[in-house]
């Protein structure tokens, strides 16, 4: 099968739970489009992409490009986030999941990692990004149980309480559209870098440490039901390939032209287990 075939049998699977971002009616699949109830047509291209958002014609991004989402690609394989993938996996496998959201989901790699852990392979994975570039390569994966949309995150093209689990690793995204899309008792995995992610790189490039954690920790505890924290912390050597992939994934150094020399590359992260409050507005 061609990836538009594929993306014909998951959208077809999907037609429930998509909708217009003009009008936010439902979507159908008509031949190898989306097509609204008020006739706003969303066509799927050959790598199985289509754009819902409210212009197809989308700016190309200096930063989010196709060079850097490969690799991304390339070093998330290389086995640095293992243990992460192995631990979302864990707590998906505890519940009855049917569809994740990934917002912010780029490439999709972390995605199809996390999906060979789950024990229940029928759990459909749909990953939103706005960039263009990262979605259709994202598609790569979309023989499995995926499906990349380039959408915006502040305005989902989705109906309302209609996923089970959203995940956001490392990732801006919009607590509203959370809210809103998320089933009744709908789970969120939140994704946040400690102070020490990628130390070694930033310490030889001399870039500030991220936000604080306990600002992002405070914000997270005053909005959610944190049902579960845990903690990642590993430290990795780290050969000249991985590295190259590391520095040119990496959005702060586009701006930089020489690769520091480093040998050890440290993945610290929290990892956040999250329900909405019922009474807390976002």
């Amino acid at each position: 099968m061609k990836k538009i075939d594929f993306a014909i049998k998951h959208y077809k699977d999907l037609e429930n739970i998509l909708s217009c971002p003009f009008c936010q009616s439902k979507l159908a699949l008509k031949n190898y489009s989306l097509v609204c109830l008020k006739n706003h047509t969303f066509n799927i291209s050959k790598k199985g992409t289509v754009i819902l958002y409210k212009t197809s014609k989308m700016k190309e991004n200096k930063i989010y490009n196709e060079n850097l989402f490969v690799n991304r690609r390339n070093f998330i394989n290389g086995g640095f986030y293992k243990e992460l993938h192995q631990k979302i996996s864990d707590i998906v496998n505890q519940y009855k999941i049917t569809t994740i959201l990934d917002m912010g989901s780029g490439d999709g790699t972390h995605d199809i990692q996390i999906s060979h852990y789950l024990n229940n392979k029928n759990v459909m994975i749909i990953g939103v990004d706005l960039a263009k570039e990262g979605i259709d390569l994202s598609n790569d994966y979309i023989d499995s149980n995926y499906i990349g949309i380039v959408s915006d995150l502040n305005h989902l093209p989705l109906k309302e309480n209609s996923v089970d689990l959203i995940l956001n690793i490392l990732s801006p995204s919009n607590e509203k559209e959370i809210k809103r899309v998320l089933k009744q008792d709908g789970l969120i995995i939140k994704v946040t870098p400690k102070k020490e992610y990628l130390q070694e790189l930033r310490t030889s490039l001399n870039i500030k440490d991220y936000e604080n954690e306990k600002i992002i920790e405070d914000n997270i505890y005053s909005k959610y039901e944190v049902v579960k924290k845990e903690e990642i912390m590993n430290t990795y050597s780290i050969d000249d390939e991985s590295l190259k992939y590391l520095f040119n994934m990496t959005p702060l150094m586009n701006h930089i032209t020489h690769i520091p020399s480093i040998d050890f590359v440290t993945i610290a992260l929290n990892i956040y287990v999250l329900r909405i409050k019922d009474d807390k507005e976002l």
